[in-house]
């Protein structure tokens, strides 16, 4: 998508630091690109844009009048946070201009993503208690939406950090009561809600809650296999195994160990695979190895 922005602004920018527009190009474009943007007002690549803007303190929402600029940095700050780049994040959020934003959407969005920076680069619970706050009470639409539960979740998490577990509990269970709403609208993002709701059962292990995380487990599982999909079915898989080692079933725990291994392997997730192959489980695999060495070259009854 070619998009139209204030070349000179970001022209300006570069005079002002004394830099050439192969300086400023230098590890992110081309001259070439960086002349297009100053003289045609144009930019092909919206991640090439922030880098420009980043390496210029400028913010892209100041260089930019069209409204899905906005739309676009937020789907790069969500897609950051769900893989927990917090700092990519953060750097995503600089570049926006909160007076610009002016639906309460957008502001609600930007606080919620603002409560997460404090969470866990800032490390400022009650700054990031301030702006979870902020997100549901001045910015929240009528009808739930997704930033609702995940600034919900954000109080469950900074509650817990607080050792104010009571407190946490409350919130993580609106956050998944609101997720239990969304689930089944098809505009949703799935796959978005499925990385909430593992985040949610992540809490709810922490705090001990084993019967309400099997539970989660077991309905967003469910969904997904429902769907044809194993999109995070090994993660599911190994939250399961810790609630069932924690509650001495360490059989079923085991068992969950390794259907969550080989998920992984087929979802690519090799992080996953081989701490359950290299740690987890490794002195099982040594067990079963030493075993099989036993009986290598006896006859079997495999026809």
């Amino acid at each position: 998508m070619t998009m139209v922005i204030t070349g000179s602004l970001i022209r300006k920018a570069r005079k002002q630091k004394g830099i050439s527009q192969v300086q400023l190009a230098e590890g992110i474009c081309t001259q070439a690109t960086i002349s297009s943007i100053e003289t045609q007002n144009s930019c092909t690549s919206f991640e090439i844009l922030c880098k420009v803007c980043d390496r210029l303190d400028l913010d892209v929402t100041e260089v930019t009048s069209n409204p899905q600029y906005g739309d676009k940095l937020f789907s790069l700050i969500d897609e950051a946070m769900r893989n927990l780049e917090y700092e990519k994040a953060s750097r995503y959020i600089k570049q926006i201009s909160f007076n610009k934003l002016t639906s309460k959407a957008s502001r609600g969005r930007y606080s919620c993503y603002l409560g997460y920076i404090n969470l866990y680069i800032d490390h400022d619970l009650q700054e990031a208690i301030y702006n979870f706050h902020v997100m549901l009470t001045r910015y929240s639409a009528d009808d739930y939406t997704f930033y609702q539960a995940w600034a919900n979740l954000g109080l469950g998490l900074a509650y817990q950090k607080l050792g104010k577990a009571d407190r946490a509990m409350e919130f993580i269970e609106v956050s998944t009561q609101i997720l239990t709403k969304l689930k089944s609208d098809e505009k949703q993002d799935f796959f978005a809600i499925v990385d909430l709701y593992v985040k949610i059962i992540d809490l709810y292990i922490d705090l001990q809650d084993y019967q309400r995380s099997l539970g989660l487990i077991k309905d967003i599982a469910g969904k997904l296999t429902h769907a044809d999909l194993i999109y995070k079915l090994d993660v599911l898989a190994e939250q399961e195994s810790k609630c069932y080692y924690a509650q001495g079933e360490n059989v079923k725990g085991t068992m969950k160990q390794f259907t969550a291994m080989f998920i992984a392997e087929l979802r690519g997730n090799k992080q996953l695979s081989d701490k359950i192959l290299k740690y987890n489980q490794a002195h099982l695999i040594d067990l079963i190895k030493k075993e099989s060495a036993k009986i290598e070259g006896l006859p079997t009854l495999i026809q």
